[in-house]
């Protein structure tokens, strides 16, 4: 082939590989009648033609990565495809291909190197299946959490080496057993519900978690104090079994609670330092309103509504038995509130019921559980009289200032 042939055929292959197509040349030769053929064969051919392969990205394609980049996801392509097929995909999905490694040049860096500029990189073209691990394992030493697509046999070490290895359900059979997740649809906003799914899981099992493990540890501490102090039982087993059936019944709803938007923007790692920070800080303030709640209860409004003498003071069997029913009552009903509405203070760290909108049926199950405990009494688990009124609207303001001093620490802690 002379020379202005030759640079022709370039000319005409390399439009084709920026516009994304995949080519291949056809070619022939008279070798007359033989039963195999050597390599020497493949020489002085004559060229026919080309076949031209184009897989468009879908139009979805675009969308799907601008989402992806709003969730904080880095999308980086990993391809064994010519840098110029490379460029075209990234020009028509929206990647940043300002800077480009092959495999070639790959190979002549170090690790260390290798760590710094897999940060700047978002495409990789050229690469055999052991660069695409290569580039996988830098990240992850990088401290990140990676998911890799893949549907060849090429992708197989990567998918394997990634925390997340991705594939489709037209991908190979080799492919879908080394992949941790098969998508049913070829589609990339696929992903980005899942993500969205996770991250809302993530945080709804993180509200459990703090919540309960500062709540009880709150409690304990706080029934430990009582114990130690009154002359009675600041409860009694009915009320605590009843407690707590209801608070974890109400728990049971978090996983499928509607998440904030801006906590799922970004991802978040699990800390069990936070974790202890957040219980040791919020537990003591738990404690501390219980024992107030007490003092409350034993010196004021008890002898209020019983004469106005304190337990040990009273000589009359009946006024005891009413004083220690209505210091039951009152931790019982402010165990209850103070518990169901501070899970909603600390599930968001907006204002709840205005700006952070809980799920229905966390929101009616609560509402129940505060409205209709004091009408328990009728199943012996609280005691009412008139003068009960009184108890309710004292703990609806001690509840309330509760609220406020945890609301202050929850916009600490999330």
């Amino acid at each position: 082939m002379e020379k202005d042939a030759r640079q022709s055929v370039f000319c005409v292959v390399g439009e084709m590989l920026q516009d994304g197509m995949k080519v291949i040349a056809v070619a022939r030769k008279q070798v007359g009648r033989r039963k195999k053929t050597t390599p020497d064969d493949e020489k002085d051919m004559t060229l026919v033609g080309y076949l031209f392969f184009f897989d468009a990205p879908k139009q979805t394609e675009g969308e799907s990565v601008t989402a992806l980049k709003r969730l904080k996801v880095i999308p980086k392509i990993l391809t064994g495809d010519q840098t110029a097929i490379a460029l075209s995909v990234c020009r028509r999905v929206g990647i940043s291909a300002e800077h480009i490694l092959t495999g070639t040049q790959l190979d002549e860096m170090t690790d260390c190197e290798l760590k710094k500029v897999v940060e700047e990189t978002h495409v990789f073209a050229e690469l055999t299946p052991g660069q695409k691990v290569r580039l996988v394992s830098a990240l992850k030493e990088n401290g990140h959490t990676v998911g890799f697509l893949g549907d060849g046999v090429n992708d197989i070490p990567a998918l394997n080496e990634a925390n997340v290895g991705i594939s489709v359900d037209t991908a190979v059979d080799a492919a879908k057993d080394a992949a941790d997740v098969v998508l049913l649809q070829k589609d990339l906003n696929v992903l980005e519900q899942g993500v969205l799914e996770g991250r809302k899981t993530f945080t709804n099992m993180l509200k459990y978690i703090k919540i309960t493990a500062s709540s009880n540890f709150g409690n304990i501490f706080s029934i430990i104090c009582a114990s130690a102090f009154l002359p009675f039982l600041p409860m009694t087993s009915i009320q605590i079994l009843l407690l707590n059936l209801l608070y974890d019944t109400l728990c049971i709803v978090l996983p499928w609670d509607n998440v904030d938007e801006e906590e799922i923007l970004s991802p978040r790692d699990w800390s069990g330092k936070t974790l202890k920070q957040f219980m040791l800080s919020f537990g003591p303030i738990s404690s501390l309103f219980d024992i107030v709640t007490f003092l409350f209860l034993y010196y004021f409004l008890c002898p209020a509504l019983c004469g106005g003498a304190t337990y040990l003071q009273l000589t009359d069997p009946s006024l005891k038995l009413q004083y220690a029913a209505l210091f039951q009552t009152g931790w019982f009903l402010e165990s209850m509130w103070t518990q169901v509405l501070i899970l909603h203070f600390l599930r968001t760290a907006k204002i709840p019921f205005l700006q952070g909108i809980c799920t229905g049926h966390l929101y009616y199950f609560g509402r129940d559980s505060c409205f209709y405990s004091p009408y328990f009494y009728q199943r012996g688990i609280t005691v009412w009289t008139d003068k009960i009124t009184a108890l309710v609207f004292c703990l609806f303001a001690a509840c309330g200032i509760f609220l406020y001093a945890a609301k202050f620490r929850n916009q600490i802690f999330l």
